[in-house]
């Protein structure tokens, strides 16, 4: 016969996670992501969703998760994600907060694997582990580069992913080392630079902790090119990082490897047009940056 004293003591004795999701128009994989925050095998769980005021079939996918009472939905306007993430922060009550967008998914024992190493090691105080990319319908396609923090390979734009990302939750309660919303593209590398400057200490668990859905209309793969240069010297300004190696794989390498993967999923969707426009433009960037470097 199960001893409910003994449950409420165990559950009590557990650190308490909180868990984030930024959301805007994402019902065509949120669920997934509620799916696999609540199916998680540690308990002591708060899940809040922070929907930026969807007019998709979002909300009615969320009210199917609203009588779970680890579960919380804010739906207001917001600033943008990091704006949403920041706020998810600061409503939560949990001892370690992560987030996760609308659009990925965790591992089963992802959260378990998180609190076990925060509680071996007192002094960490930022966890991330492994993530693999993928596409609807197929879970593993490529491993995201990973690896033991340096903070010589965070300056070379080698940084967690949020999604598999867990932090103190005095980081942001009383040091306030909440998301600059002023870098809507890089913020979260920005808030991992910020981070580790003040000497937080990061560990990383090499192990799959999650997965990061390509799709078309996923952020990476709008990206607003232009956008991201202002905000790569506003980071080299603020973080006193070099621009060339940056430059060559987020304006060059990186682009292209997500432009075909791009490519590949219009086609399957028969979006023939956006297809010729995102290709077209992206074609011409790329011959009058050449021709600049050439004259």
């Amino acid at each position: 016969m199960l001893d409910f004293r003994k449950v409420m003591v165990n559950l009590s004795s557990m650190p308490r996670i909180s868990i984030i999701t930024p959301s805007l128009n994402q019902g065509n994989y949120i669920e997934e992501t509620i799916v696999s925050v609540l199916n998680q095998t540690f308990s002591n769980l708060e899940y809040i969703i922070m929907d930026g005021g969807s007019t998709d079939n979002t909300l009615e996918v969320i009210n199917k998760y609203k009588d779970d009472p680890r579960f919380f939905f804010y739906s207001e306007q917001d600033r943008g994600q990091y704006d949403a993430v920041n706020r998810g922060f600061l409503r939560a009550s949990g001892d370690i907060l992560g987030w996760i967008n609308a659009d990925d998914v965790y591992t089963d024992r992802a959260l378990e694997r998180v609190a076990d190493v925060f509680e071996k090691t007192p002094a960490t105080e930022i966890v991330y582990g492994q993530l693999y990319s993928f596409k609807t319908g197929q879970r593993t396609r490529r491993r995201m580069f990973c690896r033991n923090f340096s903070y010589r390979w965070l300056r070379r734009y080698c940084y967690p992913n949020p999604s598999v990302t867990f932090v103190k939750k005095s980081i942001i309660k009383k040091e306030r080392l909440l998301i600059d919303i002023s870098v809507p593209t890089y913020g979260d590398w920005d808030w991992y630079l910020r981070m580790a400057k003040k000497g937080k200490n990061f560990k990383f668990i090499p192990e799959t902790l999650g997965y990061f859905r390509i799709h078309s209309y996923s952020r990476i793969m709008m990206m607003n090119q232009r956008q991201s240069r202002i905000e790569r010297i506003q980071i080299k300004k603020r973080h006193g990082i070099p621009l060339g190696y940056m430059n060559l794989w987020i304006d060059h390498i990186i682009p292209w490897v997500e432009r075909f993967d791009n490519f590949f999923l219009l086609l399957k969707h028969m979006k023939f047009n956006e297809m010729i426009h995102r290709f077209g433009s992206a074609s011409s960037n790329l011959w009058h940056g050449f021709r600049r470097r050439l004259l």
